[in-house]
């Protein structure tokens, strides 16, 4: 949590926390004070940096964490490897990191460095978990690494990742190599290394990598890692129906998965395009380890050819604690599940949609910290098949960049089982704010808890209609956020709820929180912005806390749930969010935020515009329990406007969500 600041404004003492302006209670106006402009903890805009070459790369931060990818990978026509060191990601293509170190110093593509350069000093990094501060009275000894080419020479190129295992903030480097010989000075205890060395005798390029997960340094250790050990072809597996390969990555996981960010988990990853001719070889047989979590993860997303009349796509991976002696070849039908996924896009543009996917053990899911596995472009309102590697160690995840509207919507993790079908859809009707939904193998925020002193928030305001999918626009937003505490203006901020928190006083007290969304998106009138005021009663401090898979928002340490409800809508819209005149259906869903205190849904009202706002029709709701429907029908005359929705539902504690969708849908 960000240190309060006072500023004297007229009469009044306004205390800042998390973007929101603080009005004493003994002070309170007629209407809330003027917006405090700033950052809300831990919120960082997405930063664009460029890399030596011109390759261009995204970081986005949030709550202390930062993660780069490439912003158009299929400008990538060699492979690309991401490495972590001393907290900095870096992004390295095949061409730099086998060039002269001269040539290409790694320094340069610091893409982290690149961020706080470009767009100023990035957020803060999450601290360690408890038990992983730097230790004391460690003694200090001395490692000599041989690295050994693809014909056991010693290696005159490569690099070289070190961990320390026992404390995993502390050593976990990387070191280029040039005589074959590493010398260092390190704490004495466990680590592990890994050794890239790329080999291009016989005119074709070999990346081999030679992993030992688990060693024990004592004063004047020697480790040998021999490339030519790595004789384990990766190679790409056939696919049961015909399909294209459009990703492919290995990654190492190795940590003790005990805390938030790369230096418990996620360690090195490599992604080599389709295009791409070299070959990736490793060593067998190293692992499964002792101490802390190693895994090795390959995985190949693929889709069906063009022109198929009923798309699809397949997702392999292949998941072990040890390095195989083989890796998969021939994807079983029997072992994957399939997924009926929409795309629902804003209109037909001609401008494509990207679809980053993520597959990850289990375990490391909860670093938060995980790389991309892969890349796809296509096009919006596309409906397709999806076909999944169902591994109870793995899970996955896939982030929707649509670029007509300029919203990025993250999907929650899920593992699959074989055998299973399941029907998703993405970006599907208006944006509006989402919650996150936690998983019990994953690590995610509460949307709204509280502690002892203050309401926090991890709320962003683009999300779907699916619980969980959060989303943010990339561009051409506003946020604006006021709050009344027992019907006297509180607080107001211009930051928006992602990771914001507010002091409050002690004591139980009716809350209002209002959520007020602008859009600017050229191209598309659909979801130009959102209303949305929650309603609830809390006393901060009191109740049960969130388990510890959920993190509370601002950096808090414990926190419960607040009782606040979310509406998700759906209707029988085509794939471009679009509704033709006549007789439809509205769903709706309502839910309370996740480990909140015990509540029912009692009911729920909806009024429908079929011009753009100008006019209200309030529709029959039916249901009960949180699940609705109410019929509408769409007017010929609407053609060329937009369906835009008012709701409100309340629950048997006294909670309210009242939400205006405006341009939910388009009439053609």
């Amino acid at each position: 949590m960000i240190p309060l600041r006072r500023a004297a404004v007229g009469a009044f003492a306004l205390a800042v926390a998390g973007g929101l302006l603080i009005v004493p209670s003994s002070a309170a106006a007629p209407a809330p004070p003027a917006a405090f402009t700033g950052s809300a903890t831990g919120a960082a805009e997405p930063c664009q940096v460029t890399l030596p070459g011109g390759l261009k790369a995204t970081v986005t931060g949030n709550a202390g964490q930062r993660t780069a990818r490439l912003t158009d990978p299929a400008q990538a026509k060699e492979a690309v490897t991401t490495y972590w060191s001393g907290g900095h990601q870096y992004l390295m293509p095949a061409s730099a990191a086998t060039a002269p170190r001269a040539a290409a110093d790694p320094s340069a593509y610091d893409v982290t460095a690149l961020a706080d350069r470009t767009c100023g000093t990035g957020a803060e990094r999450a601290a360690p978990a408890a038990g992983n501060s730097v230790r004391h009275g460690y003694r200090m000894a001395r490692l000599t690494i041989d690295a050994r080419d693809g014909a056991s020479r010693p290696a005159t190129k490569g690099k070289v990742l070190l961990a320390d295992l026992d404390d995993n903030t502390y050593v976990r480097r990387s070191y280029d190599i040039s005589t074959g010989v590493l010398r260092l000075v390190v704490p004495a205890g466990r680590y592990a290394a890994l050794f890239t060395y790329p080999d291009s005798e016989g005119g074709e390029l070999t990346y081999r990598i030679a992993l030992d997960p688990e060693f024990t340094v004592r004063d004047g250790s020697r480790v040998t890692l021999d490339a030519a050990a790595a004789t384990v072809p990766v190679e790409v597996p056939s696919t049961p129906r015909p399909a294209t390969l459009v990703g492919r990555s290995f990654s190492v996981y190795r940590g003790d998965g005990s805390g938030l960010g790369a230096e418990h988990g996620l360690w090195f990853q490599m992604q080599w395009p389709p295009s791409a001719t070299a070959r990736l070889q490793v060593n067998p047989g190293a692992g499964p380890v002792a101490h802390g979590r190693f895994s090795v993860v390959t995985t190949f997303d693929y889709a069906s050819p063009d022109g198929a009349a009923q798309p699809y796509a397949y997702h392999l991976a292949q998941s072990a604690d040890r390095t195989p002696a083989r890796f998969l070849e021939k994807a079983d039908p029997a072992t994957l599940a399939t997924v009926r996924r929409s795309y629902a896009g804003a209109e037909d543009t001609g401008t494509p949609m990207l679809a980053v996917h993520g597959a990850a053990p289990v375990w490391a899911a909860r670093t938060r910290e995980l790389a991309a596995t892969g890349y796809e472009f296509f096009a919006p309102g596309t409906v397709r098949t999806e076909y999944y590697s169902a591994l109870p160690d793995v899970s996955w995840s896939h982030t929707i960049e649509d670029a007509a509207r300029r919203v990025d919507i993250e999907s929650g993790r899920t593992v699959y089982r074989r055998g299973g079908r399941t029907t998703e859809t993405v970006g599907a009707g208006a944006l509006h704010p989402n919650s996150p939904l936690a998983a019990p193998d994953t690590v995610t925020y509460c949307g709204a808890c509280a502690d002892g002193t203050s309401l926090l928030f991890a709320l962003r305001p683009d999300g779907d209609n699916t619980p969980g999918d959060e989303g943010l626009l990339t561009s051409g937003e506003t946020n604006t956020v006021t709050l009344t505490r027992d019907g006297e203006p509180y607080a107001t901020g211009d930051t928006g709820l992602d990771q914001a928190s507010v002091p409050v006083p002690a004591g139980r007290a009716r809350y209002a929180l209002h959520l007020a969304t602008r859009r600017s998106t050229p191209g598309t009138r659909l979801s130009p912005g959102t209303d949305t005021t929650w309603t609830f009663t809390a006393d901060p401090g009191r109740g049960r806390n969130v388990p510890a898979n959920v993190l509370c928002p601002a950096s808090a340490a414990k926190c419960t749930a607040l009782p606040l409800l979310y509406a998700y809508t759906n209707t029988d819209a085509d794939p471009l969010n679009r509704v033709a005149p006549g007789r439809h259906t509205l769903t709706l869903r309502v839910a309370r935020q996740q480990y909140s205190a015990a509540g029912t849904v009692t009911g729920a009202d909806v009024s429908v515009s079929y011009d753009d706002g100008a006019h209200w029709k309030p529709l029959r709701v039916r249901g009960a329990a949180g699940d609705f429907t109410a019929d509408y029908t769409v007017p010929s005359d609407a053609s060329g406007h937009t369906v835009s929705f008012r709701l409100s539902a309340r629950d048997s504690t006294g909670s309210r969500v009242d939400q205006e969708l405006p341009g939910a849908y388009l009439v053609p």
